[in-house]
């Protein structure tokens, strides 16, 4: 290539003759500055736009297209256009980009989406079902083609097989709308998705609005639901006893499924009867305390323990519970008592408000956020210390409940009991009371 002339008037029969470097060569038109023609080693040819624009430090540079399937008249015309777009501050790389953008699919918002965000599996999985289940049909469909008119005609094909499921599909459809109006932006900025069709179900007051359920265990179904476990229990199989004994804990913490299935025993302090939650839901972490039978339950897991790390461990590959539902659908069978892991937590909640335990240390049991307008939530740090004795006192009435640990008994029992069912002004109320009472009797003595 020594001795090549690398500026010569483009034309066909010169740039047949062109040898195959043996590295990248570039060569420039004559006849237009700024076109520019790549030979590389693999023998191809692409004409470009190489161009340095006043203001920037580095050169723009265009692909045009390939040699001969574009042809050199037709590489001068787009290289033109490129040439003007530049000269008034268009970069022309960033006008296809905003048109790429502006043209985007569905299944391309959504695969965005799964990757700007930190996701569970079980998400995920929701995600994936609701794309394939529900969505299907436009996932290349242009997010432009997605009208208003279509959400109402896909929400109300839904609606007619589950009204909760047609609403789900819909807000997750909205979320990648909003998505896409933040991330995909135009040369200017500019959004490129501002209207969000999605809306037009609020707006026309087309929501489902399906009542947030409220099934829950009653006093009445616990004993029954306690045996069903120990029957399972009592047939010796290792995941079903893995089952019940993480099922078990659900109610007596409150706990959520994944949080259950993902405890690690590194995360549990079996000597400071403590346990901590790196990964929750709302992504705060969380220590709380081991109560009484919570504790037995996990001091016989640890000491049968095998090479998983898991608490719940399962005999399978993965070394843990994936799926617990023909278990639980077992426990239902013999103890004749319908139920899910969620209504286990609100079992858990309903009881510690029946115990007066305050609704500070409700939400922090829960590991659920208070509003960002709460001044006083953000001066109360409750440890698992605090926390160990409404914990045990939400723990004894669930299992007095259930007929496994007997009502207690005796003036202090007593005492201790009415004390607990007592609200906090009602406590100070009676600490006056009594002080006033001790005093008046060392007076009268």
């Amino acid at each position: 290539m020594a001795g090549m002339q690398t500026k010569f008037r483009f034309n066909k029969a010169t740039i047949d003759q062109l040898p195959i470097p043996d590295k990248r060569q570039r060569f420039r038109d004559t006849a237009l500055e700024g076109l520019i023609l790549e030979l590389s080693p693999s023998g191809s040819k692409t004409f470009r736009v190489y161009k340095k624009i006043k203001g920037q430090r580095s050169p723009v540079t265009v692909t045009l297209g390939k040699y001969p399937a574009l042809s050199v008249e037709n590489a001068r015309k787009q290289a033109m256009e490129a040439l003007n777009a530049l000269s008034v501050g268009l970069n022309p790389n960033e006008v296809e980009r905003a048109r790429r953008l502006a043209d985007a699919t569905l299944r391309e918002v959504y695969e965005d989406y799964l990757a700007a965000k930190k996701l569970t599996a079980s998400t995920l999985r929701g995600y994936r079902s609701i794309i394939e289940s529900y969505l299907n049909a436009y996932q290349d469909k242009q997010l432009t083609g997605i009208t208003e008119e279509l959400v109402k005609k896909e929400h109300r094909r839904i609606s007619q097989a589950s009204a909760a499921q047609a609403d789900l599909v819909m807000r997750f459809l909205r979320a990648l709308f909003n998505f896409a109006k933040y991330e995909y932006r135009g040369t200017n900025n500019e959004c490129l998705f501002e209207h969000n069709p999605v809306q037009i179900l609020s707006h026309q007051k087309l929501w489902n609005k399906v009542p947030r359920k409220h099934t829950r265990l009653t006093q009445g179904q616990l004993p029954a639901w306690f045996d069903g476990l120990e029957t399972i229990r009592q047939q010796g199989n290792p995941f079903s006893v893995s089952v019940c004994d993480m099922v078990e804990m659900a109610l007596l913490t409150g706990l959520r499924r994944n949080e259950l299935l993902t405890l690690h025993w590194d995360q549990v302090n079996l000597n400071e009867r403590t346990y901590y939650l790196s990964t929750t839901k709302n992504g705060d972490p969380l220590e709380l305390p081991i109560s009484d039978h919570l504790y037995g339950m996990l001091l016989q897991r640890y000491q049968q323990r095998d090479s998983s790390p898991y608490v719940f461990n399962a005999p399978n590959k993965h070394g843990q519970i994936k799926e617990p539902k023909k278990v639980l659908a077992q426990v239902t069978a013999i103890s004749e008592v319908t139920f899910t892991l969620h209504d286990l937590r609100r079992t858990f909640t309903t009881t510690a408000e029946a115990q007066n335990v305050g609704s500070y240390t409700i939400k922090r049991l829960l590991n659920h956020r208070t509003r960002r307008d709460d001044v006083t939530a953000g001066y109360m740090v409750l440890t698992p210390e605090e926390l160990r004795a409404p914990a045990q006192c939400i723990e004894d009435a669930l299992l007095t409940q259930a007929g496994i640990k007997m009502p207690a008994v005796g003036v202090d029992n007593t005492l201790a009991e009415l004390m607990r069912r007592l609200s906090e002004t009602d406590k100070r109320e009676l600490i006056f009371l009594l002080s006033e009472k001790q005093q008046g009797a060392v007076n009268d003595g």
